[in-house]
């Protein structure tokens, strides 16, 4: 039986199969078992065979997840000999988990030092070089800084020290009285209280019949075994107005089935009285139509929001986010302190309704230890930061009592060292930071001592709800930020070895507070693996790294996977990230991208000179950014030379360094720069003058795309960034000038009126893509897209008074090729019961998009399933499942034609 048989077979899924083929080949089974080592069985017959081979196949699939990387590491550590060459070679070949597998092979050769040099011979040279690094990394540096050079807080930090903080006064303060809001427009609370088409259609039928009703409303029609069904009790109670009898039959459900969902949208057909007394009774439980409780009774129904949010904070943040009221504050704080992915709503919260924070908040902040009060004190101190001291104070001089303002004073101020946790967790033992590269001071390049280092993890582990703990700062002030970096990532490889436990996501995090560009670039592989491995949330997570980084490399990630990514949930959290910065810089999202191209290091004039000593080279870009090398003579180069003897080594080594990071930035940057222009000429979108010069003409990288186009000036009515009427044509050459399409000179028109953008084939005069396609042909100039000669299409008459487009129906196209449209700015509809795709859809405004369905389906996580799909209809609507739309469907008239026209040639590429 050949290899390739053995791959397909289903005996790798059974035990007296691989039992047999272990017992007649031995070690030599290791080759067939490893095509298949993902497979519980051959996984765990390669942890019973110590090779090499054996534990490489483990390690290439240890990162799919926790029982594949515990498997791993019991191999690992069960064959220590065998895995620190097998390790060795997969670092040397720059695996994805290098990181992972570095620590793992730091931990084996602090373990069996003595073997190391038995196993050498047996390695290529560059593993050899590889465990010599580790070695000499593991082994401690040279010179360690002495105490007086640290900063104090590594020295002699607070917590352990023996002076106990002065006890703060224990006070019994009752809230003050402040009525509650409700931060609803008319427009959100119309939606509130509608009820979209497929709900209304049951509201008819429920009206008419009380078994119907009670049914809607959560008490479902069945009888298994001795179980019966609650419904006729229900329906009762309702007929004789008998709320505590409905209460009653609710939790008698409760008790007799595992789950069960009370709609309280459903209560609009009971009395008013007697919905308001089942909501405030019932949001405790599973409940859904929470926000039409809200919108209909207000005040009214706030002691059920309360009991709802106490029970499901994270379910409920989009209506207690319009609720201002003191009761909810204790709520909010504890979510703000101790659920992390509340946090940035939690803060939200409290910053927008300040007042009924500050009275909710101050008897706790100032009474009997636990968590409460540890809950409102991080929320003061945190609304104190963001400008609310004074309202905070205000409001303790309400209490007219000086001992309660000197509290509130003494609270606030407390020295920002002090502000340390009362219960401090010991360090998990994966902590082992000896074996790291270690941060070392700016002023002496002296590493930390080892005392340091476990202070420096205890700061890492405290809370950072009321902001980055001050020592932390102290830290990154004194040491140097490339070693702090360095020390981040190995901290972050050895929590991944440890199979990434949650509760120490601390040590993830870390690379938000050290990491630089280069963290950015080895983290973004693992940020978009992740989901497939069932890691969103740590995905997620990972997005806010990048966002604390912040560099213009670590954003332009970000907004890679915003724009592109395999999976539709971290796409639009990444969106929701930068949405999120547009939005606090007080810029749209295409204003912002403006400001995230990166110029990657080069001049002011698109180019970055490469030293090796006697020679020289000069980078540029081509028409899709892609970076190359002209020699000393102007000759273009097919890449840039390997140094020789005679080349100075230093500058030839950082040369080719350079380079390297360049031609990998460049390609993540490449396909963004490119979609985002060709989408600005499809949205008609427009700049000022001003910004065209400042961030498309004068970029140092984006310019290379800028002298490829042809540009027209555009006088709109109002400010707008979008549409108006074409006047004129010009091109910008390479010095940065602009001419018209005989390359005679042009000067932009002024006018307050005046906008840039980059016309679209329908629009562009025939004489003008004429002439600028015979000088871009004369300069040897390609064009990133097509924009010159691009197909146009057009709607018939019938066609643009419908509703739904029905000119690709039937059509049996590729379903890579639907996939394939998430290059030309559809994204993939959410996903249905059972993982199940049936539409892509592709946004015209913030409300409406148009819609593409398809059938059978793609299902998530197995595209190739169903290899074609039969197109249906083509319609414009709010991008929702039928029965959740709140728009109907709109006429083709709405849209304009360059949009028709896009929307025509992507249908017609899909069916080529």
């Amino acid at each position: 039986m050949s290899r390739s048989t053995y791959r397909h077979a289903a005996f790798l899924n059974c035990e007296f199969s691989i039992a047999t083929l272990i017992a007649e080949r031995g070690v030599n089974a290791v080759p067939i078992l490893a095509y298949q080592p993902e497979i519980t069985l051959t996984g765990d017959a390669l942890a019973c065979i110590g090779t090499p081979a054996a534990i490489t196949a483990l390690a290439q699939v240890s990162g799919q997840g926790k029982a594949f990387l515990a498997r791993f590491i019991d191999a690992a550590h069960r064959w220590p000999l065998a895995s620190i060459p097998a390790l060795a070679e997969l670092l040397a070949s720059n695996n994805k988990d290098s990181g992972m597998l570095s620590a793992c092979l730091s931990n084996l050769l602090l373990a069996n030092p003595e073997q190391v040099a038995q196993l050498l011979p047996w390695m290529s040279g560059a593993a050899q070089t590889q465990v010599q690094d580790l070695i000499a990394r593991v082994s401690g540096p040279v010179e360690l800084a002495d105490e007086a050079d640290l900063p104090l807080v590594l020295v002699s930090p607070p917590w352990l020290q023996k002076k106990k903080k002065r006890e703060a006064a224990v006070l019994a303060l009752e809230p003050q009285v402040l009525a509650p809001v409700l931060d609803l427009t008319d427009e959100e609370k119309k939606r509130w209280l509608a009820l979209n088409g497929w709900e209304e259609k049951r509201y008819q039928a429920a009206a008419k019949n009380m078994n119907t009703l009670a049914n809607e409303l959560g008490f479902q029609i069945y009888q298994s075994g001795n179980r019966k069904s609650q419904n006729e009790t229900a329906a009762i109670a309702i007929r004789n107005r008998d709320t505590q009898g409905l209460i009653d039959a609710w939790k008698a459900q409760l008790e007799q089935t595992s789950w069960s969902n009370f709609s309280m949208r459903f209560t609009s057909l009971l009395p008013d009285e007697m919905a308001l007394a089942l909501w405030n009774s019932l949001s405790t439980h599973q409940c859904s139509g929470e926000e039409y409780m809200v919108a209909k009774f207000g005040e009214a129904a706030l002691p059920g929001l309360i009991n709802a949010v106490r029970s499901r904070p994270t379910e409920l943040t989009n209506v207690w986010s319009h609720v201002g009221a003191s009761e909810l504050a204790p709520l909010i704080a504890r979510a703000y302190l101790k659920l992390k992915t509340l946090r940035s709503e939690a803060q939200q919260w409290l910053c927008k309704y300040p007042q009924h924070s500050a009275i909710g908040l101050i008897p706790a902040a100032l009474g009997k230890k636990g968590e409460a009060k540890d809950c409102a004190t991080s929320a003061l101190r945190m609304l104190a930061t963001q400008g609310h001291e004074a309202l905070i104070m205000q409001t303790g001089e309400a209490y007219d009592d000086p001992e309660v303002t000197d509290a509130l004073r003494a609270m606030l101020d407390e020295d920002p060292l002090d502000r340390f946790p009362s219960k401090i967790s010991k360090s998990p033992d994966f902590y082992q930071p000896a074996g790291w590269r270690r941060p070392l001071l700016k002023a002496s390049k002296k590493a930390l001592p080892d005392s340091a280092l476990e202070h420096l993890g205890t700061m890492l582990r405290f809370p950072v709800s009321e902001g980055l703990y001050e020592g932390i700062h102290q830290v990154k002030q004194a040491c140097d930020p490339d070693s702090l970096a360095d020390f981040a990532w190995d901290m972050f490889s050895a929590w991944l070895f440890a199979a990434a436990p949650s509760k120490e996501g601390w040590a993830f995090m870390s690379l938000g507070l050290f990491g630089t560009d280069d963290t950015a670039r080895k983290l973004t592989p693992f940020i978009r693996a992740w989901p497939g491995e069932a890691q969103h949330q740590r995905a997620v997570n990972g997005l806010e790294v990048l966002n604390q980084i912040g560099s213009d490399v670590a954003l332009m990630l970000l907004n890679g996977i915003a724009q592109k990514v395999k999976f539709k949930g971290l796409q639009d959290r990444a969106r929701e990230k930068i949405a999120a910065i547009a939005e606090a810089r007080e810029l749209t999202i295409e204003e912002l991208e403006d400001r995230l191209a990166p110029d990657l290091g080069l001049d002011e004039n698109g180019s970055l000179r490469l030293d090796f000593g006697d020679r020289q080279f000069t980078v540029s870009f081509d028409e899709t950014l892609k970076p190359f090398v002209r020699d000393m003579d102007g000759t273009r180069l097919k890449d840039l030379p390997k140094p020789k003897k005679t080349d100075n080594q230093e500058l030839a080594n950082e040369a080719v360094n350079i380079f390297k990071l360049l031609k990998k930035d460049a390609r993540t940057v490449a396909a963004q720069q490119v979609v985002r222009l060709e989408i600005a000429m499809c949205q008609r979108r427009r700049w000022t003058p001003e910004l065209f010069e400042l961030f498309l003409v004068r970029h140092p990288l984006v310019r290379h795309l800028v002298q490829r186009l042809a540009w027209g000036v555009y006088l709109v009515d109002d400010d707008s960034t979008h549409g108006g009427k074409l006047v004129d044509c010009f091109r910008v050459a390479e010095d940065g000038s602009l001419t018209t399409a005989e390359d005679d000179e042009y000067t932009l028109p002024q006018g307050d009126n005046v906008r840039i953008g980059i016309p679209h084939a329908l629009e562009l005069p025939e004489h003008q893509a004429a002439g600028f396609g015979q000088l871009f042909a004369d300069y040897e100039l390609l064009q990133p897209f097509v924009q010159l000669g691009r197909d146009t299409y057009s709607l018939t008459e019938q066609e643009r008074e419908s509703r739904e487009l029905l000119r690709w129906k039937g059509a049996v196209v590729p379903t890579g090729r639907i996939l394939g449209l998430a290059n030309k700015g559809w994204r993939r509809g959410d996903a249905q019961d059972g993982g199940a795709i049936m539409d892509f859809i592709k946004p015209i405004d913030r409300r409406l998009g148009f819609s593409l369905s398809f059938d059978p389906c793609i299902i998530v996580g197995m595209v190739d399933e169903y290899p074609e799909q039969t197109l249906e209809t083509v319609v414009i609507d709010d991008g929702q499942y039928y029965w959740q739309r709140t728009e109907e469907r709109k006429p083709f008239t709405i849209v304009d034609d360059i949009v028709i026209s896009e929307l025509i040639r992507d249908m017609e590429a899909l069916r080529a």
